[in-house]
């Protein structure tokens, strides 16, 4: 049974976390933070994110912040299986390196300034931007979903962000296989929910 209240700022990356409550098709209470009040730093808030961001996630006694983190917390305990590969998949791996691509890798590459100079590449985590679009091309080739045939949370973190990056033309040229991701993944109708909650 859950006790889920999302923290949640309009127009902000709080739309991850709501757009995969939406696929889970959980009962949950939203709890707007007023970012422009700046009630994300009130002392009552910092004792459920203490870095004063959205979103948060409560379920019962257990406090969740990071949308990686929200996401992976969500589909092992409500849809392990389904939107989570299960401890023992093979697909767990995969799914796995994609939850955490999303804002290890994607969101620094496409959000920081890249030079193009491989040398300087080299020293960052996350590489060259060119390498992190070459790599998710070749992933969405395969397609339709980061596993394949299956949708996963994988694709509701990984896909949020892309969404965003190519709504605000972080990315130039973008491949098609990226487009044409962020297509299917809007027409979902959980999709269409969080985005008509986060973007009124």
């Amino acid at each position: 049974m859950s006790d889920i209240t999302l923290y949640f700022a309009p127009a902000s990356r709080a739309f991850t976390a709501r757009w995969l409550l939406e696929e889970l098709g959980l009962p949950y209470r939203v709890k707007t933070v007023s970012l422009r009040k700046g009630a994300q730093k009130s002392p009552s808030y910092l004792q459920i994110n203490s870095m004063g961001k959205v979103p948060a996630l409560t379920d019962g006694p257990v406090t969740v912040s990071e949308n990686p983190a929200i996401c992976i917390y969500l589909a092992d305990r409500y849809s392990l299986g389904n939107l989570a590969p299960r401890l023992d998949a093979a697909e767990r791996g995969s799914y796995l390196r994609w939850m955490i691509f999303s804002t290890a890798v994607f969101e620094p590459a496409i959000y920081l300034e890249d030079d193009g100079d491989e040398l300087a590449a080299s020293g960052r985590g996350w590489g060259s931007r060119s390498s992190v679009l070459e790599v998710l091309d070749d992933a969405l080739c395969v397609g339709p979903w980061l596993l394949g045939e299956q949708f996963s949370a994988a694709d509701v973190m990984l896909g949020s962000l892309l969404s965003i990056a190519l709504f605000n033309q972080r990315i130039a040229q973008p491949a098609e296989s990226l487009v044409r991701y962020a297509e299917r993944l809007s027409r979902r109708p959980a999709y269409e929910r969080a985005a008509k909650a986060t973007w009124p």
